[in-house]
């Protein structure tokens, strides 16, 4: 067990900025995720900050960011301690949370837990640290001057021990890959696209929208396309080359994430089955599923095809919808639709590197799961359900917002001919707007006195990421 001086000697080379006074530059890139602005609204606030989310999606980098703003702002740098749950010298601690703070504190800082100056503590992949929660209860209960934000890639033992022991004790963030509007700003692209609500899609948008967009159309084509092969990882910004970028997904977020997060987590013994399923998932993105077909398709029993699932959407690496049904039993009796985390992951495992090469059909898919990702993504932040419906037509995306619903079908096509799915979901449930995400079309039609408003998919990915 490592305690004492040599302890603070781990904590002096992670905590670098103690002695430089300010965070490394490699550290903390000049884009920030759109995140950051939300966390800083609650550095103030006593409960503990989660930032849940896939691997590499800048959780990390986004508690450097707040180190480095805090510094900013006039806080001395020895009053923020980090350290992480999977640091290979630190594993060796027994009891490594009381462990670290009490030396910080006691043999660093050579002050009382109840200091005049707040304290920030910084506990990256806290899900690997053994009763994290009931340390972090523990002093939030003593009501010590210390501001706790964790971050972990397990939601399913983050969010356990939230209920277990931090109940009202912490707020919680998910840091998704970034939207097409965050990765035109780390493509440094300007634009006058606003940030637009579902509910609020009107005519007076569409106006704005004419003017907005036709001057940059080509070039943001041109980055959607870009984005759809490669996603929304930040770290394709540091990398720009397709094969090498593909490589690194399959192996430090595929790999990674399958058989060390899942497989350690859950302890299990057959993980290869857990990566069939997620090849198949993604093979066929946006087919409908029960767990009957796919413990039929992988030889595994029901429970397990059900186990397998939810291990993959606990550690964000698919979406569920549900198809939409005028009740909650009718709901569950029905298939699944499954939406990988990632248009990038995905064409890295087909080993897509090249989306002109795939055709029509296969391109459309890809843009009709990341319109599905992103309405997924945003759900529980904007406060609205996403479902698709099928019943013998299809419809790929059903919003219920503000008690209301809104049909949405991706044609991701030259001509986006054949809407009947839309048109018999809105004659059935008595909706009179719905919307088209398009390849190219910005209009509003009338139709059997019902409003369809088509808009390009590079737009309505701009519009509300």
């Amino acid at each position: 067990m490592i305690s004492g001086e040599p302890l603070l000697d781990i904590l002096r080379k992670i905590n670098v900025w103690w002695e430089t006074k300010k965070i490394p530059i490699e550290f903390i890139p000049r884009t920030k995720r759109s995140i950051f602005k939300e966390l800083l609204g609650f550095l103030d606030d006593r409960r503990i900050i989660s930032i849940l989310g896939p691997r590499r999606t800048g959780k990390t980098t986004s508690m450097y960011h707040l180190m480095q703003h805090l510094i900013e702002e006039g806080m001395d740098p020895k009053h923020m301690l980090f350290f992480s749950g999977d640091d290979v010298e630190l594993k060796q601690t027994e009891g490594m949370i009381g462990a670290v703070i009490r030396a910080y504190f006691e043999d660093y800082l050579k002050q009382d837990y109840h200091g005049k100056e707040k304290i920030y503590v910084f506990i990256d992949e806290i899900h690997k640290i053994e009763d994290w929660q009931l340390w972090l209860k523990k002093y939030y209960d003593l009501r010590y001057n210390i501001k706790f934000i964790i971050s972990g890639s397990s939601a399913a033992k983050i969010k356990k021990g939230q209920m277990d022991s931090l109940a009202g004790r912490i707020v919680e963030f998910t840091l998704h890959p970034m939207s097409f509007r965050e990765f035109l700003s780390f493509s440094n692209v300007e634009h006058d696209l606003p940030a637009a609500a579902l509910d609020k899609l009107d005519g007076d948008l569409f106006e704005k929208l004419k003017e907005a967009g036709p001057s940059k159309s080509l070039e943001m084509k041109r980055l959607f396309e870009e984005y759809l092969l490669v996603g929304g990882f930040p770290e394709w910004f540091e990398t720009k080359n397709i094969i090498r970028w593909q490589i690194k997904i399959i192996d430090d977020i595929i790999k990674r994430v399958i058989y060390d997060d899942i497989a350690t987590t859950y302890h299990i013994k057959n993980v290869s089955k857990v990566e069939s399923l997620f090849h198949l998932l993604c093979s066929l993105q946006s087919r409908m599923y029960s767990y009957n077909s796919i413990s039929t398709t992988l030889k595994i029993d029901n429970e397990a095809a059900e186990a397998y699932t939810g291990y993959l959407k606990e550690s964000f690496l698919i979406y569920e919808l549900q198809n939409y049904a005028s009740s909650v039993e009718k709901q569950l009796r029905k298939n699944y639709k499954y939406v990988i985390l990632d248009s990038g992951v995905g064409n890295a495992l087909e080993r897509i590197t090249d989306l002109s090469t795939i055709g029509e059909n296969a391109l459309g898919y890809i843009a009709e799961s990341s319109v599905q990702r992103l309405l997924s993504q945003k759900a529980k932040k904007d406060l609205f359900k996403v479902f698709y419906w099928n019943d013998v037509q299809e419809v790929d995306a059903v919003v219920e917002i503000n008690g209301r619903l809104l049909p949405i079908e991706v044609k991701y096509r030259s001509s986006a001919r054949d809407i009947s799915g839309l048109l018999r979901f809105m004659e059935k449930y008595k909706i009179k707007n719905g919307i088209v995400v398009s390849k190219d079309e910005l209009k509003i039609s009338e139709m059997g006195g019902n409003k369809i408003f088509f808009i390009p998919c590079w737009m309505f990915m701009a519009l509300l990421g």
